[in-house]
């Protein structure tokens, strides 16, 4: 048990930081690559995804500082409620983006000036750049947009 709970923390951690940095505009990656798909564009909410992670580290800082077992079933019980109340609400989610669907920027400017089709190719166009690329592009927004501008006018 007493390796399992910082092991937890660590994943935690990291899928909190993910889920912040996409919310913030600087990880860009999980956005564009929604955009591959065929058909309806996939939509999630990052925003409510760092809830969910902060949610989860926060129980798990609470368990390292206050351990009991009646906390960690408490923790089990909690996460099947917050999964089952997640699927209820999940249509009301999408029903409503002003509130849920908070997106960076940058992404609502892809989606105002591209069509569906541009953004799949803008998409298989981001994986195709090196790493290095990506994360100067991941920091630096206006070097991204412009890098937008020129993949929509070459593949148009």
């Amino acid at each position: 048990m007493s390796t399992v709970v910082p092991l937890f923390m660590f994943i935690a951690t990291l899928f909190f930081l993910r889920a912040g940095l996409v919310t913030l505009g600087f990880y860009k990656e999980p956005i564009l690559t929604a955009f591959q798909h065929y058909g309806d564009e996939v939509s999630f909410s990052p925003l409510f995804e760092t809830i969910a992670w902060g949610g989860v580290l926060a129980y798990l800082v609470f368990i390292v500082l206050v351990p009991s077992s009646f906390l960690i079933l408490i923790g089990v019980f909690s996460f099947a409620m917050f999964v089952m109340l997640y699927w209820r609400i999940k249509d009301s989610i999408l029903n409503h983006p002003a509130i849920f669907l908070r997106f960076p920027n940058w992404y609502r400017e892809i989606v105002d000036r591209t069509s569906r089709e541009e953004r799949r190719k803008l998409s298989y166009m981001w994986l195709a750049l090196p790493l290095r690329t990506r994360l100067l592009y991941n920091a630096q927004h206006e070097e991204f947009r412009k890098w937008v501008e020129l993949v929509v006018l070459s593949v148009s």
